[in-house]
């Protein structure tokens, strides 16, 4: 039987991958230019690969701070209704690729 869990970029790799683009993006017009209209594809080619459910948007820092907050889907115990505010067996967390 088939993994059906979606296999995510290694943390790592995907800081220093995005280290090397940003990097590059600084000093090449065209390398900018294709991380923001296909960062799916900058980033395979460093090695750092995204589930194909997994949408990219990179946007210029100049142009004003956007925040991405993503919802998660639901899990089972919330389609039931068994999930309490401060239920212990779910967690929420949050990860920051930048320096902030």
């Amino acid at each position: 039987m088939a993994n059906s869990t979606p296999q995510y970029p290694d943390p790592q790799a995907f800081e220093t991958a995005w280290a090397q683009l940003v990097s590059g993006a600084w000093q090449n017009p065209q390398l900018k230019s294709q991380l923001q209209s296909d960062p799916a594809a900058a980033l395979a080619s460093k090695g750092v690969k995204f589930p194909s459910d997994v949408r990219l948007q990179v946007h210029d820092g100049a142009s004003g701070i956007t925040v991405v907050l993503p919802l998660p889907s639901a899990p089972p115990q919330a389609a039931a209704g068994r999930l309490a505010a401060d239920d212990d067996g779910v967690t929420v967390s949050s990860s920051c690729c930048c320096s902030c």
